[in-house]
């Protein structure tokens, strides 16, 4: 798949709405986000970090159901050509990448929670 653009301005109010932790989801989701966000700044390509990462997409993608729905839909904005062009991902870029995209399903799921979006993909501004 591509990459997802998502509205800039959703995402900076999303990111306000958890650093204000008004919920206890919001709590969950800065926790979430900031671990994320260390696995990612300490990413080295060795099988140690890439089954942890891995872990980290699983468990994250069980909490988040937005963040397959915002794949599913993101998939059917793709133009379907697009899909085989693809480049051979290694295992560490692959995971690397669903993690930075698990963020924005996090963000997703804090905007849907406080009715600032009806639908996730009022959140997704095009994918290329």
């Amino acid at each position: 798949m591509g990459m997802i653009h998502f509205y800039r301005d959703q995402v900076e109010l999303a990111k306000k709405l958890i650093d204000a932790k008004s919920k206890q989801d919001d709590i969950k989701a800065l926790n979430d986000v900031n671990e994320i966000n260390s696995m990612i700044e300490t990413a080295i390509p060795t099988v140690e970090f890439v089954n942890a990462a891995k872990r980290l997409n699983k468990s994250i993608n069980e909490d988040y159901p937005e963040i397959d729905a915002m794949h599913r839909i993101a998939t059917n904005m793709t133009n379907p050509i697009k899909l085989y062009q693809e480049k051979a991902f290694s295992e560490y870029d692959a995971v690397l990448s669903d993690l930075n995209s698990d963020v924005y399903g996090i963000l997703a799921s804090v905007l849907l929670k406080h009715g600032k979006i009806s639908c996730i993909k009022e959140f997704i501004e095009s994918v290329d």
